[in-house]
């Protein structure tokens, strides 16, 4: 039914995408557009506009247009039929009757519908977890704390004013700035949701590790935000395993000092900083042999007692570690660092050089220690362990107990090492190894053709020429590389003691060198060489050759070396003990091993013209040899009056350059076995 008013008016309200309606006083309906006449199937008119309306709206209409009639203004949300819509109405001028629109808001009201539902459950998920649900209104400045949150740190509802400042005041002051970090971090929109954590002070006064977690839900129209919904779940459990963890994986258990990874770490954050520092590896000498003879709990007091000297030798500032074992890192920043490094160095092998009590004996031991400076050998940490190493190996190879610090020269020699023990591996396969022999006379007759040779091994490189025993027998030791090359020295001996012998020189006698570690190394996962299936295939007695061990193999007090010996002299063998008097003990070792020949060390030769006290030791070792029925070889004879002096003191055989040096076979034959020409 049109307006009567205005039809040009009526067509122009038809044309709305709301719908518009007219009503009087009472809010009958009079009129409406065709848009919304549509939407009511075109109701018959006069209608109440009420009895359009849901049942639980009809009320709240009533009263709000009772309402209206003062103001003439009229605006409400209902439920129209089945959609929500936002109805304003003004009164016309003049008039009783009312001009009106319906906007459809049914997407709305759903969304805000779902939104409401979704609030609900979350809340009810958070709570029903176990966690404290906080409820921040950002820019009113109001903090909701849900029941449970407040008795996680033991207050009751109605204790904690609602505003965030409440718990930020009691939130730990080192965690913070961090807190600020990750709640600006969210808000800004870096990261999707908000994380944390951070401890609180309890009621009790004990602080609690919480974990907060949240999200804002709601911004203003700048993208601000206005609500923020999180929970509060409490790990200090968590924390504490955590730092048990962190100690464990930290912390050596035996000594209590830090251990690898944490020095480590010291060391990284250290070179992160200006300024000098010192690495130090300090490792104790023949910390072995007191943890075999004294057992491994005293090993491990003796560690303790270590690590209780080295620490209070370290000066503030510095870190002590433990490596492992018997080795021990020192970390020490100062300026001039070298000064320092030397000063804490003697103070420590002088510390160490006392006496320690251990399981009730008095126990010496010593160290060897490497140093290397940041940032002079290096501003990374592998480069000053790597150096530090090389300076520690220049300290044990100096003979022990003493310190040496990187210098480039350490970093040449470990490359040549290096490329040694990497052409080392192909040099027996390429046949660059060779025996030369050295005469050994007896001093009853020196003028006598010698009946005893020592076969030396000599490494020709083709590109580096000959390189020294000194320097490829310890990389061959090392590397395990001495138990092949070992076994190829004793066939090649083999092989010349059966010429030589099958061309006239009946009894003649090849020495050769077996190391420890060939002990060590054949038995193991290797097969044992059968030295004496050998020597029987070639025709050969066993006292064709004699095997010369140091005392160092003897010192391992190893029952399976022990026995490798007894097979040795099984088959015949002569076994010769090298270097005597030099080492340990030297006089056990002659009441429980079988030996056959002592060699007095050239350096008790080379001192027989400089006074009594070599003469007299040299004689003692020959009586006492001579007593225990074994024979005595002198090494390093480089002078007649030497030669003399053994020949009268009784010494058996002489061996060094006064007789000759060493050769190869067909120089050895045409010096001293001129009949074989």
């Amino acid at each position: 039914m049109p307006m009567p008013s205005d039809v040009h008016f009526a067509s122009l309200l038809d044309a709305l995408p709301q719908q518009a309606w007219q009503a009087d006083a009472q809010a009958r309906l009079l009129w409406m557009n065709a848009r919304m006449a549509e939407a009511l199937a075109h109701p018959a008119l006069p209608l109440p506009l009420i009895e359009l309306l849901q049942a639980e709206d009809r009320a709240a209409f009533a009263a709000t247009w009772t309402a209206a009639q003062a103001s003439g203004a009229f605006e409400m949300e209902y439920r129209l039929g089945p959609s929500w819509v936002l109805s304003q109405a003004q009164r016309l001028p003049g008039s009783s009757l009312w001009l009106g629109t319906h906007t459809d808001i049914a997407a709305r009201r759903a969304a805000e519908e779902r939104l409401h539902e979704a609030d609900a459950v979350w809340k009810l998920a958070l709570e029903s977890s176990g966690d404290g649900v906080w409820d921040w209104h950002v820019q009113a400045g109001v903090e909701h704390f849900s029941d449970r949150y407040l008795r996680l740190y033991g207050f009751e509802p109605g204790d904690v004013e609602a505003t965030p400042e409440a718990f930020d005041r009691r939130t730990h002051p080192d965690d913070l700035a961090q807190m600020a970090r990750d709640r600006e971090d969210h808000f800004a929109g870096r990261m999707p949701t908000y994380r944390n954590e951070h401890r609180v002070l309890a009621r009790d006064g004990t602080w609690k590790w919480v974990l907060s977690r949240g999200m804002v839900i709601e911004r203003d129209t700048h993208g601000r935000p206005l609500r923020m919904v999180g929970t509060h779940t409490d790990i200090t459990d968590r924390k504490h395993q955590e730092a048990q963890a962190w100690q464990q994986a930290r912390i050596d258990t035996l000594t209590g000092l830090p251990n690898r990874r944490a020095l480590r770490e010291r060391i990284d954050q250290a070179l992160t900083q200006p300024g000098e520092l010192a690495v130090m590896f300090v490792d104790l000498d023949h910390f072995k042999e007191i943890n075999d003879s004294l057992g491994h709990d005293a090993g491990d007091a003796l560690l303790v007692q270590v690590a209780q000297r080295l620490r209070r030798c370290t000066p503030d500032g510095g870190v002590v570690a433990r490596m492992g074992g018997d080795e021990f890192t020192l970390m020490l920043p100062a300026t001039p660092i070298e000064a320092e490094a030397r000063r804490v160095g003697q103070a420590l092998l002088q510390t160490l050089a006392d006496a320690f009590d251990v399981a009730g004996e008095r126990v010496y031991v010593s160290a060897s220690i490497g140093v290397s400076l940041a940032p002079r050998d290096g501003r990374e940490i592998e480069a000053l362990f790597k150096h530090a190493d090389l300076a520690l190996y220049e300290a044990k190879d100096a003979g022990r107990n003493c310190m040496s610090l990187f210098t480039p020269a350490l970093h040449d020699a470990a490359q040549r090492r290096t490329r040694l023990a990497t052409e080392l591996r192909e040099a027996l396969r390429l046949g660059q190894f060779s025996l030369v022999y050295q005469p050994i006379l007896s001093l009853r007759d020196p003028a006598a053709a010698p009946r005893k040779a020592e076969a030396l091994l000599r490494w020709r490189h083709p590109q580096l020429g000959d390189v020294s025993p000194a320097q490829f027998i310890p990389i061959a030791e090392a590397t395990g590389l001495i138990v092949d090359i070992g076994d190829w020295v004793f066939r090649e001996a083999a092989a010349q003691a059966q010429a030589w012998r099958a061309a006239g020189q009946a009894g003649f006698q090849i020495s050769i060198n077996k190391s420890p570690v060939q002990f060590l190394g054949e038995r193991g996962h290797r097969v044992q060489p059968d030295w004496a299936r050998h020597l029987h295939t070639l025709g050969l007695d066993g006292d064709a050759l004699a095997v010369e061990i140091t005392e160092g193999l003897l010192l391992e007090r190893d029952e399976a070396v022990a026995q490798r010996l007894r097979d040795l002299r099984t088959a015949g063998l002569t076994i010769s003990l090298d270097d005597f008097g030099t080492g340990y003990s030297s006089l056990s070792y002659l009441q429980h091993h079988d030996i056959d020949t002592v060699k007095i060390d050239r350096s008790f030769v080379a001192g027989l013209a400089q006074g009594d006290k070599a003469l007299a030791l040299c004689r003692a070792i020959v009586t006492m040899a001579h007593e225990l029925g074994l024979e005595v070889i002198a090494e390093g004879v480089e002078t007649e009056a030497q030669m003399l002096a053994l020949r009268q003191m009784g010494c058996d055989w002489g061996q060094g350059w006064w007789f000759g040096k060493g050769v190869s076979a067909a120089e050895f034959e045409a010096r001293w076995f001129s009949s074989m020409r």
